[in-house]
């Protein structure tokens, strides 16, 4: 598979430490992925420690960040709250690969059936996993999703809706902050690296292009955290009209698939 690719930077494991109990069957892996966000860092992972959903396992992934402690910071929260989830795991890269790369990598180290996707400057409410799972499992759903919460330098609710593959082609709608099928992100190859960003869109579009079912789940459990610093804010919103164009690329099927017909005039 193209997501563990040979020419892939090595990484290493800093922190490890796993229960003795045997893996739990409703366990949720928690996959963050962090690039030099330290200042955001520990207010994500204390959201992720709160949740009322009992079996979690926590894998963070540190994309070779150089301008701050994040790795340090990293670590002594796992050594100080470690206890809290059946396995939890630092991984670090050597050098730095993208958020893409980041979230392969952390897929690569989850054990749970369902992985739940985050960025190192998000934060969820307690009941976050907790009703995206029940929904997965009860509807038999390849993913789950919920409304936003933006917050920091804007203040609005999110624009996610029901799972409509024809208008998600149309305009993306739903964020990476999301449960997954780890069999799903298998299927698809995990993510794939896009140079000026839309990752999550690409996902998802390769998700319909693969017939997987999404369910959202109408209420507001994850919190996006707008900022100067953030990639969407500084790349993928500048790339805006050429990252549309790269998307119809990528999946040339999908666009004629959910063409809107053409209207019918009358004589």
């Amino acid at each position: 598979m193209s997501i563990a690719a040979p020419w892939m930077a090595a990484d290493q494991t800093a922190f490890a430490f796993r229960h003795r109990r045997r893996k739990p069957a409703d366990l949720v892996s928690l996959c963050v992925t962090n690039f030099n966000y330290g200042c955001y860092i520990i207010e994500a992972l204390d959201s992720l420690a709160a949740q009322t959903h009992p079996d979690l396992e926590l894998v963070v992934v540190d994309d070779c960040s150089t301008r701050d402690d994040s790795v340090a910071l990293i670590t002594a929260w796992m050594e100080a709250n470690h206890a809290r989830f059946w396995r939890c795991t630092l991984v670090v890269h050597t050098r730095n690969l993208g958020p893409s790369a980041a979230r392969n990598t952390a897929f690569r180290h989850a054990g749970g059936a369902f992985v739940f996707v985050m960025d190192a400057d998000n934060m969820i409410y307690p009941r976050a996993i907790a009703r995206l799972h029940e929904a997965a499992v009860d509807g038999g759903f390849d993913a789950t999703y919920c409304q936003l919460e933006y917050f920091g330098k804007e203040q609005r609710i999110g624009s996610a809706d029901i799972w409509d593959p024809a208008q998600i082609v149309r305009e993306n709608y739903v964020d990476v902050m999301a449960l997954l099928r780890r069999e799903a992100w298998v299927a698809v190859d995990g993510y794939s690296h896009i140079d000026e960003g839309w990752e999550d869109y690409d996902f998802w579009l390769k998700f319909i292009d693969r017939d997987f079912q999404a369910a959202y789940v109408p209420e507001i459990l994850c919190r996006y955290r707008v900022h100067g610093n953030s990639r969407t804010t500084n790349e993928a919103w500048v790339a805006h009209e050429s990252l549309r164009a790269i998307m119809a690329f990528r999946h040339p099927g999908l666009s004629a698939r959910y063409r809107p017909a053409p209207a019918v005039t009358k004589p």
